[in-house]
């Protein structure tokens, strides 16, 4: 039996305990998991559609025929011509009248309201209760191919350190980023990068612009590469020229916050407890007004999945399981600096996937 069956067949046993009838997911990252197939999800419909009980169905355009033919053969094919009705070949592989049909919540909401005609009658849940419990822990192969996205991540992190100097856009920077990330190997970034300079620092998710780097700055880099469909995910904070007083405190606590986030992310561990670990220490340091985001979100075929290292979340963490650790503090204004890596927790306790250098570098 091949990984893509062996996965199927996890996922209709636990569809089985829950009492759920049929799986529904669009062209997304649990789409790939069963079946191995990437698309790209567009106007037409694409759907997955998998019964508790028997094979698994692709409804496809009649344009990735040749393609999903060649991908792999475990699944039963169905493709429609853009004159025909795809919900039609939907209602096909539903042959019961009523139950419960969990659906991937990436779906379109249009290609929702359409499918729907098939399941009348049916009560709707959330995909996300089967497949991430399926997916959340990786086996061996997985996390080879997250420790290489990471290793490639830690080598552009290298790359462009070298390109940071005063005049430089955070356009400029972001576009090597992404342009490095694919020279080097990896079939796509995991996101677009962020580049943050100075005041826009102090933005977590800042959308990078044509401001120029000066000296004094605090510049905030954070990217990921997709390897085998894998991500990787990776901050570092750099300050060009000197960094003053009040920067390097920041620094030094955020530093601190990532490795105490690290260490307590073990076997049995509650996610909770990983964000209070490192929330804890930036402030009792009265900076914990100024760390406004979660301390780590999962990571794997998508950039953020399960599990989430927030307060409140009492999940405990499990072997194979893989998340980012990245505390930050932001000065409005000012600056921010923010250290991310990738953990995974291992019966001898967490490894990091990338390992790019956490100290301060004053360029």
């Amino acid at each position: 039996m091949d990984v893509f069956s062996k996965r199927v067949a996890r996922v209709q046993q636990l569809m089985g305990r829950k009492g759920i009838d049929y799986l529904v997911l669009a062209p997304t990252a649990n789409m790939f998991y069963l079946t191995g197939l990437k698309t790209v999800a567009d106007e037409r419909l694409q759907v997955t559609v998998l019964p508790a009980e028997g094979p698994l169905t692709l409804v496809l355009p009649e344009m990735y025929k040749e393609y999903a033919a060649k991908i792999h053969g475990h699944y039963r094919l169905l493709t429609w011509p853009d004159h025909q009705d795809p919900v039609e070949l939907v209602m096909a592989a539903v042959t019961t009248k009523q139950g419960r049909v969990a659906v991937d919540e990436k779906m379109w909401a249009g290609h929702f309201l359409s499918i729907m005609r098939a399941f009348s009658g049916f009560q709707f849940v959330a995909a996300r209760d089967v497949m991430s419990e399926v997916r959340v822990c990786k086996d061996e192969t997985e996390l080879a191919l997250l420790e290489q996205a990471g290793k490639l991540a830690d080598r552009v992190m290298g790359e462009v350190l070298k390109e940071i100097r005063e005049g430089v856009t955070e356009k400029e920077l972001a576009l090597f980023i992404e342009n490095t990330i694919k020279a080097l190997g990896a079939e796509d970034i995991s996101f677009k990068p962020i580049v943050a300079s100075g005041p826009n620092g102090s933005l977590p998710h800042h959308i990078t612009g044509d401001r120029k780097l000066q000296k004094g700055d605090f510049i905030v880099l954070d990217f990921g590469a997709v390897v085998g469909g894998y991500c990787s995910d990776i901050t570092r904070t750099f300050c060009l020229g000197k960094a003053t007083p009040e920067g390097k405190e920041v620094y030094r606590l955020v530093q601190e916050a990532n490795e105490l986030g690290f260490q307590s992310a073990r076997e049995g561990v509650p996610c909770g407890d990983v964000d209070r670990a490192a929330r804890g220490l930036i402030s009792r340091a009265g900076y914990g007004d100024y760390f406004i985001h979660r301390t780590g979100h999962g990571i794997g075929l998508d950039c953020h999945e399960d599990p989430y290292l927030v307060e409140g979340n009492t999940t405990p963490l499990r072997q194979g399981m893989v998340f980012s650790v990245e505390p930050g503090i932001y000065l409005p204004g000012k600056l921010g600096v923010r250290i991310e890596d990738i953990v995974a927790v291992t019966s001898d306790g967490p490894i990091r996937l990338n390992n790019f250098s956490r100290e301060l570098l004053e360029i």
